[in-house]
């Protein structure tokens, strides 16, 4: 089977799902509340302005901190919130420099992890490259006492979800702790479908939902090589998706049921043009949503 297009969405799920897609960012105010609101107050656009103009450098990082601690004073609770993202959008915008990836001996990479760990950063590799990702537990920590309990909430599963599962076109976590990711959305989209955080947790559910439905470039789901005559679920699939239609709490279970029949009709073979993808319709419909 080709799986180009899944690999695509490996590769942006990598390096976008935790950065473009957050619901806030530093150049925009897409916030699911209005503008008017977000810009009730000179102080917190000025934080932004601020934010926008610092070189992504390391050293900026505690900058930012220290100007959102002067500021907040002055922001609604709202803003606050607001700049729990524009944090998060400016340390997603970090590349780490051509000097420091020049080498990438396993001493070296230890060093560009104690340095970006210190400031706040977790790395994540692909194609044996090191990219720098916020760590959310940090930053949380930072604006813990300030923000709502919605985005609180809403906290709980991005800390879970805003990880690295893939790298090189495959997989990087076992497929039962990415089942475990699908039900943490599940979880939060059942008990929070009014959240201007829903449409964030549902696209990430469905990314996931996507991956162990079909598998990546060098994670398939298909067992090619146990028997070459006969082909099969991957193990480890198999026992994931018999847990999930099992599982009478979540309602995911039906997906792979359903998912299961088909591929079972198939024998186990089916070309690219053949891998279809839910809507986001169909996604609520199956959750009750």
């Amino acid at each position: 089977m080709k799986t180009t297009k899944i690999y695509f969405i490996a590769l942006t799920g990598l390096m976008l799902s935790c950065a473009g897609n957050a619901p806030e960012t530093v150049n925009e105010d897409t916030t699911g509340v209005s503008v008017d609101t977000l810009s009730a107050g000179n102080a917190f656009e000025d934080f932004k302005v601020y934010v926008n103009q610092l070189d992504r450098t390391v050293e900026n990082v505690d900058s930012v901190f220290a100007r959102y601690e002067n500021a907040k004073v002055n922001f609604t609770p709202q803003q606050k919130d607001s700049a729990f993202f524009v944090t998060v959008g400016f340390m997603q915008s970090f590349d780490i420099s051509d000097d420091e990836i020049g080498d990438l001996s396993e001493e070296k990479q230890k060093e560009i992890e104690k340095k970006y760990n210190k400031a706040g950063f977790e790395i994540w590799y692909e194609e044996g490259y090191p990219y720098a990702m916020p760590d959310l537990k940090f930053v949380e920590a930072k604006f813990k006492k300030d923000i709502s309990a919605e985005l609180d909430d809403y906290l709980d599963v991005y800390k879970k979800t805003c990880i690295q599962t893939t790298s090189d076109a495959g997989l990087v976590i076992e497929w039962s702790e990415l089942a475990e990711l699908i039900l943490v959305c599940e979880e939060y989209l059942a008990e929070n479908r009014d959240s201007k955080y829903t449409d964030q947790v549902l696209a990430d559910y469905m990314e996931n939902l996507n991956f162990l439905m079909w598998g990546l470039d060098n994670t398939p789901i298909i067992d090619y090589w146990t028997d070459e005559t006969v082909k099969q679920l991957d193990e480890n699939v198999s026992d994931v998706y018999q847990k999930l239609i099992k599982d009478t709490k979540h309602k995911t279970g039906k997906i792979i049921a359903d998912h299961l029949t088909w591929l079972e009709s198939k024998s186990f073979v089916f070309e690219y043009d053949e891998v279809k993808f839910l809507s986001e319709d169909e996604v609520k419909m199956y959750l009750g949503l």
